[in-house]
């Protein structure tokens, strides 16, 4: 037992996780310190210092968020819930340095407050603007992304403009909406947690409040998938309390910031039809119309972008085994068998990726089997497609809030974890490609046994 006044082991885990996030976000600031630029170098002594300072902080926060997550219950949820918003807020104060996507966003927003559109031209129409930092993108076009996003990312635009700093004051001001966006997710999460799985419920909200994945990337970075996150979290809490209209319409606000979550709302209406055709109709009806009230403001140009970015006008790879051999294949001298090598897996990727969605959708009668199913999708997504990022495994995270069988949460909270302290040193796609064969191994021992129990829902208790 804890000594009368001394803190608790579990509360002195969930701020380790805290102290974690300041080293990480410390880092950041280390890099712009030496080199007093927002324009990231990968290639330079001061970011791979910032990497490894970052890179240690994260895996702290890591290893402290797992070793809290099997004992979180002995902590209140206040307690729980105040140690992850300092979490968010400390990786808030973070500068990018492991992406520059955020520029980019900022871009898009300032290209629609000049009016031009960013599915028909590049950033580079911009000129001389300041926000073009990530020099790599500014003439590819167009957006891969949806109305919502540049709509957010024009507010974020006009904020910095309003404040006489368009890049400092568009930075803090886009960061500021994914900060929002989190902790409205985790509120809603914790809301749920508590009244309906108040077993288990402070070790999901551990990993997701605590764990480095979320903070980081999100609120610390600036992805734009905090608000598919967003919306994925408030899916699942509406689909839980056969809320049908909340859970179709947010999965259709998602869709218009990113259409990976597109998928997710076929798959959801398609239930919805099996268990009552004519209850079906009105959500189904009211998601189709909002997502087309998104996109109808720049229709032509969005399904350019749409087919552009799907199509992929040349291979794209990063972060993955077809990266690894991509690179490999280059340096000795062999940019055919680089390519047929890119274009043989990508099609590899999507034909397994197609069949459990088609799996998932045959198979599913129960909301748990759907999120397992989805869960089980966006896994075999991270570890055969081309092009990942870690950042994309935040789209999982909401999926522990359904996920009965406890063996599945440990295993996405560890790869969540394994995935984004790989940050600390630059040895990608070496380190992602060995991170991916250990998930391979892991999922394979849980999907061995037996995937779903006689009654067609999620096994418990199998093999870790």
């Amino acid at each position: 037992m804890s000594a009368p006044g001394s803190r608790p082991p579990e509360l002195r885990l969930a701020w380790g996780c805290v102290a974690g996030l300041a080293l990480g976000a410390a880092g950041t600031w280390l890099r712009f310190a030496l080199e007093r630029t927002l324009r990231i170098d990968t290639h330079t002594l001061a970011f791979v210092l910032a990497s490894a300072a970052s890179g240690l902080g994260l895996l702290l926060a890591g290893v402290c968020a797992l070793r809290l997550a099997p004992r979180a219950g002995r902590i209140s949820w206040g307690a729980l819930l105040g140690a992850g918003l300092a979490a968010q807020g400390v990786a808030f104060l973070s500068l990018p340095l492991t992406s520059s996507d955020v520029f980019q966003y900022l871009c898009y927003g300032e290209m629609l407050r000049a009016g031009v559109s960013p599915y028909l031209a590049p950033p580079a129409v911009l000129g001389s603007s300041p926000l073009l930092v990530p020099a790599q993108w500014i003439h590819a076009f167009p957006s891969p992304y949806g109305p919502l996003l540049h709509l957010v990312a024009r507010g974020a635009a006009a904020a910095g403009a309003r404040l006489g700093a368009p890049l400092w004051g568009g930075l803090w001001a886009f960061k500021a909406a994914m900060l929002a966006a989190v902790l409205a997710a985790l509120a809603v999460a914790a809301r749920h947690l508590r009244a309906a799985r108040p077993r288990e419920g402070r070790e999901i909200l551990a990993v997701l409040a605590l764990g480095p994945l979320l903070a980081w990337e999100l609120p610390g970075q600036g992805h734009n998938d905090a608000l598919p996150f967003l919306a994925v979290t408030v899916f699942l809490v509406a689909a839980a309390r056969e809320r049908r209209h909340l859970a179709a319409a947010a999965l259709a606000l998602g869709a218009a910031v990113k259409l990976t979550v597109l998928p997710l709302l076929g798959l959801y209406l398609l239930l919805e039809f099996r268990r009552s055709f004519r209850r079906a109709l009105s959500p189904s009806a009211a998601s189709l119309v909002l997502l087309g009230a998104c996109y109808a403001s720049d229709l032509n140009g969005a399904l350019r972008g749409i087919f552009l970015t799907v199509g992929g006008a040349e291979p794209r790879h990063a972060h993955s085994l077809v990266d690894l051999g991509c690179l490999a294949l280059e340096a000795l001298g062999h940019p055919g068998a680089s390519l047929a090598w890119c274009r043989a897996l990508s099609i590899a990727s999507c034909a397994a990726c197609l069949t459990v969605l088609a799996w998932t959708a045959w198979r599913s009668r129960t909301l748990s089997q759907l999120a397992r199913g989805y869960l089980l999708f966006l896994l075999v997504l991270y570890l055969t497609t081309p092009w990942f990022q870690p950042w994309y495994v935040t789209w999982a995270l909401p999926f522990l809030l359904v996920e009965p069988d406890p063996d599945w949460r440990r295993f996405l909270a560890l790869f969540s974890v394994v995935t984004v302290v790989q940050w600390a040193a630059p040895l990608d796609p070496v380190t992602t490609v060995a991170g991916d064969l250990w998930a391979a191994h892991r999922l394979w021992r849980l999907l061995r046994p037996r995937a779903l129990d006689a009654e067609g829902e999620p096994g418990a208790g199998m093999a870790a």
